[in-house]
């Protein structure tokens, strides 16, 4: 599955994080550093995989258990912002 923020959603990224606003339900947030950093991959990769990736490459030192837990984090963070209509997720083209 491929991700994609929606068509609903305008976002700017700012020196405090990035701000959203979803013009359906009227919800606005402004992301931390780390889910900042997420959502710019989801708009630039598109791919679960290559996110995790990444972010692991970035921070994780080598470590597997802060890859793991890396893994789990970048789930929890989609899968709220897709229940919540900001990301969308689509068959792989």
């Amino acid at each position: 599955m491929s991700l994609r923020i929606s068509e609903s959603v305008i976002w700017q990224e700012s020196a405090e994080g990035i701000s959203l606003y979803h013009l359906e339900s009227g919800d606005f947030r402004t992301l931390n550093e780390s889910a900042s950093r997420i959502w710019t991959l989801v708009a630039s990769e598109g791919e679960r995989e290559p996110i995790v990736e990444k972010l692991a490459a970035e921070f994780s030192g080598g470590s597997i258990a802060i890859s793991g837990q890396i893994l789990l984090d970048v789930r929890h963070f989609l899968g709220d912002m897709i229940a919540d209509g900001l990301i969308e997720e689509h068959p792989a083209t």
